[in-house]
Order: structure tokens, then C-alpha cells, then sequence
């Protein structure tokens, strides 16, 4: 150059220049900053000079414009409404992140589509908002985008995938919005993709089998959706550039050769879980032999060498996993200890629902990074082992539960001091647990049921400030419940059911806000019930608690189920129960000494669907508006809140993904165990939990006093499956209206006074497996010809002398016509010669008091004088008044 300190002062401008931002840019960036509602109140600090350092900001070093911004969990101030034209002056931006900023949409006239405008933005994060279909649709005009992240937000609507697959992206981003519908073949068409994830929707159909032109893609995540795949049809084998393949939670479907990946040496991920039982994966015969280092495999539930029973043997050769899933494929053998001995960075390993036997033996090297281990429902057996603690010093999660495992709670999971989950239920675990009870603060999920434990509950208990969860029920613990255990203020399901517990129930625990479910039946408690006052799930049966039905001050509103069978409370059914408890959905009152009427306001518990009233003393009518009872209800849902466990905060968000959908399908079905009640129906007592509970709905009313005719709007619950009035005085005919019930599976209304005849509609009730009107006054042909009718013997119909036909050996035609039955003759007979000795009785008394008056009159004169005396003082002034009364009127006229 002819001229060097001219290009020197160039250089050194451009330096300085660059040393800092653009003053126009800096006041838009202000600008944003009112613009937006920070976390915590605390907007990031922009008070330097130059906003190229400020967090949140990235500017180029050649030109030094803004060219990133991260605004996550920054809110619009503006009622979620984006203006976008406000990123407008920054026209070199090419990375924008509004994640998790609570956007609903965008201002009007400063809509997505301004963003055409900024021709370099080629990155943009929306994810975690609340955007519709409508409010991302003018995203497909911005032709420099590369990377689209629209992940955990409102789109429902397939056609949206269409619509984007018409841009060339390298990412595409959809997961967790609750799309419905097909993938659109379109997005084959979209062959620059690198990225797709659609997981977390509700896609169904085929898989397209030209998503296998996708040959870029290094991530494919369809998982937890509805998609059917079939093997080999469906594959994968030319798509060697695969990085990460999530299918997992689909309906898998066909035989699947895990050799096919071979050739994918990048391949890291792969998730192939199924949600079908047709779904195989065999990796022996031939011997699959991937190339490359895994770092996360699921093969939970897909038949896995379903053939052999063993652990892939190429598992021998990886040794990065930080994550294996071979649960639900009966898996044989020993525990395959050797999968901890390969990965030492193994942060998940599940291998629950096999077959695994024997010991659970440690690897003989320590592992600081299992967070996570799961080897339930199998048949693991002998001792805990005594140094797991250190072994695994680092575990956040361990379930052992549904083995054999034996003898004494070991000290070791006290020094676990990272546990937040501990599962040991369905063992054999014996001894007394109170100088090994874990106490570490992090323990929030303890669940040791169905053990052989004694002792007492420890106290020490009541240090582990953080339990949200605890299941001592079904065990062989003693003594009472401290009173300390108010102190796990975060307690929200307390279980100590099966117990050999006695004194009275805490009144500590009416202090509990957080408490949501408390079973503490089949124990020895008794006395009266704390108030309790937030409980939603309540189970008291088999106790010896007393008191009358407990009112709101004692429970609160939000409560579902009231479990009270079996205990000694007494009184009256409150009238108020309607206000008093309006969400009951289970009401359980079986074998107490409940008396009086049942009140109409019990018609008034709208999303009451099982009704236990059995064994008590109730007597009266039975309300005719029983049908209103039940009308919103619906299947049960288990909210028990969140808990939050902190164990994959050094992971990949894949990872972290999956150690949370993993911990919550755990926690769901713990919960779905919970909640369990006896019902009374076909004819024995029957437990109902989880899913089968939602759908339970009945009545029973059996064992009491109740009287006259059973209402005909019983027809109308056409939700009920079981319906038991025995053992009571109802007369009248059976209602024809039960021939409603579609859905009735047991009937029993015998032992009570019921008359006339059965009427043939109700050999419509096809669901019917139990019925019985024995030990009434029916007549007329029985129903044992029709339907499903004819499955029913002779004890169905027996204590009726007046029935005929089959099953009964009585013949239509030689039964006599039904007459009063004898010892009803006899009470109407009494009746009648009663009503005569009294008439009779009446009249002669009228005819001898008259006649005997008018003698003593006739003979004796100076009582006939005192009479007309008598009569006389008191008509004379009834006279004189009716006179004057008279003439007040005349004048008045």
C-alpha cells in the first residue's frame, strides 16, 4: 500500500470502533429492559458504557452490533403480548432466546412477521411459551431462519408441521406442545434437517417410511407419542449420520435386528422403548455389533431376546452409558453387575420387571456418579447389601421393592446422603429399623411397606424435614404415633396402615397444611379425630375411634374419599353433608352405629359415585332423589403435588428429560397403589385401587332398618355396578325402572318385603353376574329363561313361595295364587277386632253416660234447678253481647 499510516489509522479505528457498542443500540436495549418483568424482580445489570458486556448480550467483534440476545424468563410487561418490532434496530441479530417468557402472542401490527425484516436472524427460541397455532404462523416468512425452537407450548394442530416444513431449516424444534394428529409426509421434503424433535405430542398413524430420506438428520426424537412403527418395514439403516433416535413410548410394533445400526458410528442415544407387547428386539443371533459409544440406551419393554433371556452381550463392550433402561423384558440370570463395573460414569440404571435371582453384589469399584438405581419387581434375594453407601455415595433414587429380599434394615442407607427416594416395600425386611433409620435432609420418598418391620416409628423420623412421602403400612410396628411428626411440615401423604399402633391420633396433625392423604386403618387407634383440615384422601376403617360424622371444621372441603368402616362413631348423618363435604366421591360408613334417616342433602354430593352405608342403624325412608347423586362423576385423579428431586442437574436436557419422566411415571404408580378401598359386591368383599377404583360405582345400603318402596329414580344412575338393599324392610314392587342400569354387574335385595311380580325388561340387564331378591314376597314367573338370567340358581329366587319357573322346580301352573302371607293375616286380623272393641267400647260409653245423666236430672230437683241456673248466668250475657254486636253493625250501616 502506498500510503501505511493511512491503512494503520484504518485498523486502529476499526479497533476502537469495535472496543464497544453502538450508542443507538444500547438505548433500544434499554428499551427492552422496561419492556420486560425479570426474574425475581432483578433485571440483569446494563449500567456500563458498553452493552457488548453485558450479560445477556453478544456482539460481533468486526462490526461490534448486537448479534445474540438471551431474554429467557424475561416476561412481556404488556399482558404477555410481544412487540416485536422493538429487536427491529438490531439488524445484525442472528441469535434470539425468549425461552420461558410467558408469551401469549404479539402486539397488533408488531406481529412475528416484522421479524422479515432482520435478514441475518437465523436462530430463535420460543420455547416454553404459551403460543397457538395462529400466533407462530407468520414464523414461515422468515427465510433466514436455520434453527426453530417452538418446544412446550399451545400448538395443537398438525397442519403446522406443513406449513413449516416449507422452510430450510437444520433445526425444528415441536416437542411438548400436544399436537394431534398425523405427521404430515411433507416433512420428508425437508432434507437440509439436521434436528427434529415432534416427542411430547399426541401424533398417531404410520410412521412415514420416507422419513428414512432425512439422511442429515444427526437427532430424530418422536418419542411419547401415539405413532405405530413397524419393524422391518420402518428403517433406519441408511441414516448413518443418526446421533440421537428416540422412538420410545410409541406402539412399536415387529421384530427389530439391533445390528442394523452397525454403521452408525456417531450414534450416542438410542431409545427404542415400546408401549406394545408385539415389539422384539433381538441383539444375539446375530450378535449386534455397534461401533460406537453409547451413551444412552432404552430397551425397556420390547421382548429383548425374548428367546434367550440374557443381557446383550454388547453391552461388554460399551463402557460411556450414563444411562441404561432394560426394564420390563423378564430378563434371567443373575444381577448383571457387570454393567456397573464397564460404565463408571452410569448415572440411571434400570432393570426392574426381570428375572433376575440371587444376590444383589456390588461392583467392586466405587461410583460417584449413580444417581439413579432401580431393580424392582424381580426375584432378587438375601441381605441388603451392608456397604452400598460406599459403593453408590451419590444416590438419589433406590428402588428394591417387590423382591425377596431379607433380614435387618441396613445401617449403610443412613449414610446415603444425597437419597431422596428410598422403595424398599414387598419384602422380607425384618427387625426393629430405629437405630438405622435413614435422617438425611434430602430424604423425601419413603416407602417401606409390606415389610416384617417391628419396633416402634422411629422419632428420628421427625428430623427429616423434607419427607413429602411416607408408606410404613402393612408392617408389624407397635406403640404410637409421635406426636413430633408435625415437624415434616412438607408431609403430604402419610401412610401407616396394617399396623399394630394403639393410643389416639396426634392432634399435632392438625397442624399439617401440606397433608394430603392419611391411611391409618387396621390399627388399634382410639378416641375421637383431630381436625385435620386440608386432607383430600382420608382412610379411619378398622379402628376404635369414636364421636359422631365429623363436619367440615374437622376435614375441610377439599376431601374425595372418607374412609370410616368399621369403628364406633354414632349419631346422625348430618343434613349438612352437602356443603360440609361437596367433592366426596367415596363415602364409606360400613359397621358403625350411625342412626336415624338418610338425609336428602346426600342427593346433593354430585360426584359421590360409591356410597357405603351398610351395618349401621339407619332406618326411614331412603331419599327418592338418590339419582342426582353422582351426576359429575368422573374417573379419579391423583393429585398428590410435586416433588422435585435434583439429581440430573449435570446432564444433557435428553438426560434430564428422562430422569424426570422416569421419577414421575415411579411416583404416579406408588400413588395409583395407594389409594384402595373395600367395596361389598357380587357377593364378597373386594379391594379396588388405581385405575380399576376410577371405575367402581355402587351402593349399598344393606343392614339396616330402612323401609317402604324403593324409589323408581334408582333407574336413572345409570353409572352404578353394584347395588345391595338386603337385609332391610323395603316393600312394594322391584322398581322396572332398574332395568336401566347397563352397566349393573351385582343386585341383591333380598331379605326384605318386596311383593308382585318380577317384570320381564329386566332381563336387560346383560352386565349382571350377581342377583338375588331371595327371602321376599314375589310371585309370578321368575327371569331364569331370559338372558342373562339364566346363569342364576335356585338361591337367587329362594324364600319366595309364591315364584315359579326355572331354576325354581315350581311349575307356572300349579303354583296357588299368592295370598297374605299368615303372620300378616294374623296382625290385620288383630287390628280389626281392635278397631271393633273400640268402637264398641266409645259407643256404650256415650249411651250410659247420656241415659245415666238424665236420670239423676229427672230424680233429683235440685240439681236440674242448679243446671238451668247455670245455663241461664251464661247465656244472658252471650246474649247481650251478640245484641250489641248487632247494633254497632246497624249504625255503623
Amino acid at each position: 500500500m502506498r500510503n501505511p499510516c493511512i491503512w494503520c489509522c484504518l485498523v486502529l479505528l476499526t479497533l476502537v470502533v469495535c472496543d464497544s457498542c453502538f450508542h443507538e443500540e444500547r438505548r433500544h436495549l434499554m428499551d427492552i429492559c422496561d419492556a420486560f418483568l425479570w426474574p425475581a424482580g432483578n433485571p440483569p445489570d446494563w449500567s456500563s458504557r458498553d452493552c457488548c458486556r453485558w450479560e445477556r448480550v453478544t456482539c460481533s467483534s468486526i462490526t461490534g452490533r448486537v448479534t445474540a440476545l438471551d431474554l429467557d424468563a424475561a416476561y412481556p410487561s404488556w399482558y404477555g403480548l410481544l412487540n416485536c418490532s422493538m429487536f427491529l434496530p438490531f439488524r445484525e441479530l442472528q441469535n434470539l432466546s425468549l425461552r420461558n417468557a410467558g408469551i401469549m402472542g404479539c402486539m397488533p401490527g408488531a406481529g412475528f412477521e416484522v421479524w422479515s425484516n432482520l435478514r441475518q436472524l437465523e436462530i430463535l427460541d420460543l420455547s416454553e411459551n404459551e403460543l397457538n397455532d395462529s400466533s407462530i404462523m407468520p414464523l414461515v416468512g422468515l427465510a433466514s431462519l436455520h434453527s426453530l425452537f417452538l418446544g412446550g407450548n399451545v400448538i395443537k394442530n398438525d397442519f403446522i408441521v406443513q406449513r413449516l416444513s416449507k422452510m430450510k431449516l437444520d433445526i425444528l424444534d415441536l416437542s411438548w406442545n400436544g399436537i394431534f394428529g398425523n405427521i404430515s409426509r411433507a416433512v420428508c421434503n425437508m432434507t437440509s434437517l439436521r434436528e427434529l424433535h415432534l416427542n411430547g405430542n399426541f401424533f398417531f398413524g404410520v410412521l412415514p417410511s420416507c422419513i428414512r430420506n432425512l439422511t442429515f438428520l444427526r437427532v430424530l426424537d418422536l418419542s411419547n407419542n401415539l405413532l405405530m412403527a413397524r419393524f422391518p418395514t420402518i428403517s433406519f439403516a441408511n441414516m448413518t449420520s443418526l446421533e440421537q433416535l428416540s422412538l420410545s413410548h410409541n406402539q412399536l410394533e415387529g421384530l427389530l435386528l439391533l445390528n442394523s445400526f452397525s454403521n452408525h458410528l456417531q450414534l450416542k442415544y438410542l431409545r427404542l422403548s415400546s408401549n406394545s407387547a408385539s415389539f422384539q428386539v433381538q441383539t444375539e443371533n446375530p450378535e449386534a455389533n455397534i461401533s460406537s459409544q453409547l451413551q444412552v440406551l432404552e430397551l425397556s419393554n420390547c421382548n429383548l431376546n425374548a428367546n434367550s433371556g440374557v443381557v446383550p452381550s454388547f453391552l461388554s463392550h460399551q463402557h460411556g452409558l450414563y444411562l441404561i433402561d432394560v426394564s420390563n423384558n423378564n430378563l434371567s440370570g443373575h444381577f448383571p453387575t457387570w454393567l456397573l463395573e464397564n460404565n463408571i460414569y452410569l448415572s440411571y440404571l434400570s432393570v426392574k420387571h426381570n428375572s433376575f435371582v440371587g444376590p444383589l453384589i456390588l461392583p467392586s469399584k466405587v461410583n460417584k456418579n449413580l444417581s439413579w438405581l432401580d431393580a424392582s419387581y424381580s426375584r432378587l434375594s438375601g441381605d441388603l447389601p451392608v456397604d452400598i453407601n460406599i459403593t453408590f455415595p451419590n444416590l438419589s433414587y433406590l428402588n428394591l421393592s417387590k423382591n425377596f429380599f431379607q433380614g435387618i434394615f441396613p445401617s449403610a442407607i443412613s449414610h446415603l446422603e444425597n437419597l431422596a427416594t428410598l422403595d424398599l416395600s414387598y419384602n422380607n425386611i425384618s427387625g426393629d429399623i430405629t437405630a438405622s433409620f435413614p435422617t438425611t435432609m434430602s430424604m423425601n420418598h419413603l416407602v417401606l411397606n409390606d415389610n416384617n418391620i417391628s419396633g416402634e416409628i422411629p422419632t428420628s423420623i421427625c428430623t427429616n424435614v423434607n419427607l413429602g412421602v411416607v408408606d410404613f403400612s402393612n408392617n408389624k410396628f407397635t406403640g404410637s404415633i409421635p406426636n413430633c411428626i408435625a415437624s415434616n411440615y412438607l408431609l403430604f401423604i402419610l401412610n401407616l396402615r396394617g399396623n399394630h399402633l394403639t393410643g389416639s391420633i396426634p392432634t399435632s396433625l392438625s397442624s399439617f397444611l401440606s397433608l394430603q392423604f392419611l391411611d391409618l386403618s387396621k390399627n388399634h387407634l382410639s378416641g375421637p379425630v383431630p381436625s385435620l383440615p386440608n386432607l383430600t384422601y382420608l382412610h379411619l376403617s378398622e379402628n376404635e375411634l369414636n364421636g359422631t360424622f365429623p363436619l367440615v371444621w374437622s376435614f375441610g372441603a377439599n376431601l374425595k374419599t372418607m374412609d370410616l368402616r368399621y369403628n364406633q362413631f354414632s349419631g346422625a348423618i348430618p343434613r349438612c353433608i352437602d356443603e360440609t363435604f361437596p367433592k366426596l366421591r367415596i363415602l364409606l360408613l360400613k359397621g358403625n352405629m350411625f342412626e336415624g334417616m338418610v338425609p336428602n342433602q346426600v342427593c346433593h354430593l354430585r360426584y359421590l359415585r360409591l356410597l357405603d352405608l351398610s351395618n349401621n342403624m339407619l332406618s326411614g325412608l331412603i331419599p327418592s332423589c338418590l339419582s342426582n347423586m353422582g351426576l359429575y362423576g368422573e374417573f379419579f385423579s391423583f393429585q398428590y403435588g410435586d416433588i422435585v428431586v435434583n439429581v440430573t442437574a449435570h446432564l444433557s436436557n435428553t438426560l434430564h428429560e428422562i430422569f424426570q419422566i422416569g421419577f414421575y411415571r415411579e411416583f404416579n404408580s406408588t400413588m395409583l397403589e395407594l389409594d384402595r378401598e373395600e367395596f361389598t359386591t357380587k357377593g364378597r368383599q373386594d379391594y379396588y385401587k388405581g385405575n380399576l377404583l376410577s371405575y367402581m360405582s355402587g351402593l349399598d345400603f344393606s343392614s339396616n332398618q330402612l323401609e317402604g318402596p324403593i324409589p323408581e329414580s334408582i333407574g336413572d344412575m345409570a353409572w352404578l355396578r353394584a347395588l345391595n338393599f338386603s337385609n332391610n324392610s323395603f316393600s312394594g314392587p322391584v322398581p322396572i325402572s332398574l332395568s336401566n342400569l347397563s352397566n349393573l354387574e351385582s343386585l341383591d335385595l333380598s331379605h326384605n318385603r318386596l311383593s308382585g311380580q318380577l317384570s320381564p325388561q329386566l332381563a336387560g340387564l346383560k352386565s349382571l353376574e350377581v342377583f338375588s331378591v331371595a327371602y321376599n314376597n314375589l310371585s309370578g314367573p321368575t327371569l331364569g329363561t331370559k338372558g342373562q338370567f339364566i346363569t342364576f340358581g335356585q338361591s337367587s329366587y329362594e324364600g319366595n313361595p309364591y315364584l315359579c319357573g326355572p331354576p325354581l322346580l315350581k311349575s307356572c301352573s300349579t303354583v296357588p295364587t299368592p295370598s297374605i302371607p299368615q303372620h300378616e293375616q294374623d296382625e290385620d286380623d288383630d287390628d280389626k277386632v281392635g278397631d271393633v272393641v273400640l268402637f264398641c267400647g266409645t259407643a256404650l260409653f256415650y249411651v250410659v253416660g247420656f241415659w245415666t245423666s238424665l236420670a239423676v236430672l229427672f230424680f233429683k230437683r235440685s240439681w236440674r234447678c242448679s243446671l238451668f241456673l247455670a245455663v241461664d248466668r251464661f247465656s244472658d250475657p252471650l246474649m247481650f253481647q251478640l245484641a250489641m254486636l248487632s247494633r254497632r253493625i246497624h249504625s255503623t250501616n
